[in-house]
């Protein structure tokens, strides 16, 4: 092993080329985002996959370890991945500029040694929690507050997840930012670096020891420096908690995100209905005159071409009646997507190549 590891292997227990193997998907590429990414990179981690569809603003520099004041406007992803690969030239990381449920497939998911949240929206953390679930994938939740945060370890794919730690309220409320069609602005909360440093680091922490097969924390950490502690708090699986549902049998299909769907359809069962977990448009309208299209895709904020007010999307989940030549990815299919889809007999599972 290369020079540049040689105060690890003076750790006991340290197992360097379990790290060279690993493979890590990190959501969310912020302030934690990069605390973690920046450390699984210097710890030697073979390979990340970065997912945010965020690109970089000034107020990110002052908490962010691998951003620069010349990268405002750039993707967060793209720029962390040079920025990684300077500190560790072996490193493999791929990016995806895009939201979650469109950047990362089931498959990879799947597939990860370890996924890592880095999100702040309550909305985002479900939506990740729901996936890693479905595949039985162990994960690790963080978020900061004022002066500290929390450290949620789910390393046990059948033991308690993100949704147990919350209410049946509040796993119902859908706290998505303000549609681009409100006036009202966002509020936001205060953040420092010096949270968003502890939190990084316990994170990146508890990871290593994971990918290495070392012990780590049993319950989710809580850490407030104004006190100067770190308390371990047991969790509990919730049996109300509908995140528990997992995929079965999977057939793996000669498609890619990229193909259209007419190889999609030649893949699955005669008359089937390949569904997303995401909604996604399938025509605008115009709610002050009569204009109305069809345009499969991701949704977007346009204006009506007759009387210029905002169209608005209609969507679905079913994809029978997308023309053949619409690509998957165009519908927000990300690579290694597991498709659910509804047969004469029942429910299938088709995972892309």
């Amino acid at each position: 092993m290369s020079s540049l590891y040689a105060r690890h292997e003076l750790i006991p227990g340290w197992k360097q080329q379990q790290l060279a193997d690993a493979k890590v998907v990190i959501v969310g590429m912020g302030a934690l985002g990069n605390e973690v990414a920046r450390i699984l990179a210097m710890s030697g981690i073979g390979s990340l996959l970065l997912c945010d569809p965020d690109r970089i603003e000034e107020s990110n520099l002052s908490r962010t370890v691998l951003f620069r004041q010349s990268d405002i406007g750039n993707f967060k992803v793209e720029v962390a991945a040079t920025a990684l690969r300077e500190f560790n030239p072996s490193i493999s990381v791929e990016t995806r500029s895009l939201p979650l449920m469109h950047g990362v497939g089931l498959g990879e998911i799947r597939d990860a040694d370890l996924v890592i949240s880095c999100l702040d929206s309550r909305l985002a953390r479900l939506q990740l929690t729901g996936r890693c679930q479905l595949v039985k994938a162990p994960y690790i939740d963080g978020g900061t507050h004022l002066w500290g945060g929390e450290v949620r370890p789910y390393l046990d794919p059948d033991g308690p997840c993100y949704g147990c730690s919350l209410t049946p309220e509040e796993r119902s409320i859908a706290d998505v930012p303000w549609s681009c069609l409100e006036t009202r602005p966002e509020s936001s909360m205060g953040a420092a670096v010096p949270s968003s440093a502890l939190v990084g680091t316990w994170m990146g922490t508890i990871a290593v020891r994971f990918l290495m097969k070392m012990t780590y924390p049993a319950g989710a950490l809580s850490i407030d420096s104004s006190r100067g502690n770190t308390v371990v708090i047991p969790r509990v699986q919730d049996p109300e908690c509908p995140l528990h549902t997992s995929i079965d049998f999977v057939t793996k299909i000669s498609v890619s995100s990229q193909d259209n769907m007419q190889k999609l359809r030649s893949a699955i069962p005669k008359s089937a209905v390949p569904l997303v977990w995401e909604p996604v448009q399938k025509l605008v309208e115009c709610l002050h005159c009569d204009f109305q299209e069809i345009r499969w895709g991701l949704s977007s904020v346009d204006l009506c071409p007759q009387c210029q007010n905002y169209l608005r999307p209609r969507t679905t989940i079913e994809l029978d009646d997308v023309p053949d030549n619409v690509k998957l990815a165009e519908l927000g299919i990300p690579p290694r997507e597991i498709l659910t889809v509804k047969t004469i007999n029942g429910w299938h599972w088709f995972e892309l190549e």
